[in-house]
């Protein structure tokens, strides 16, 4: 699956940085920014960070259950991204925009739905 259509990052991309980064001496907390840097990538648009965060989150579990992480790294790492993110949130709230709002219209553009 594409995680980021900017730089062309797949969910195997994120799976296989994941874990050279967990398995480093000293791993750093793999936010979207690591993981992406790790893949000498950068964000353009900035869209993918909740899909890259679900993704991360999700891999980290798979790669635990796979036995290519440690579970303490894991549940370590996921106590850290959980912190991370709490305090972000709370540092910038942003307005929740459901996607179910939206559908394409006939022209292919991504329109507000009218109630």
């Amino acid at each position: 699956m594409i995680v980021c259509s900017c730089t062309v990052i797949t969910d195997l991309d994120i799976e296989n940085a994941l874990v050279e980064i967990l398995n480093a001496p000293d791993a750093p907390i793999p936010t979207p920014g690591i993981v992406f840097r790790h893949l000498s990538k950068r964000m353009n648009c900035c869209g993918c960070a909740p899909l890259a965060v679900d993704t991360i989150y999700n891999k980290v579990d798979e790669l635990e259950k796979k036995g290519l992480i440690s579970p303490t790294l894991s549940a370590t790492t996921r106590s850290k991204l959980l912190a991370f993110t709490a305090r972000r949130a709370k540092a910038s709230p942003v307005a929740h925009i459901d996607p179910v709002d939206f559908v394409v219209s006939d022209s292919k553009d991504l329109v507000r739905k009218i109630a």
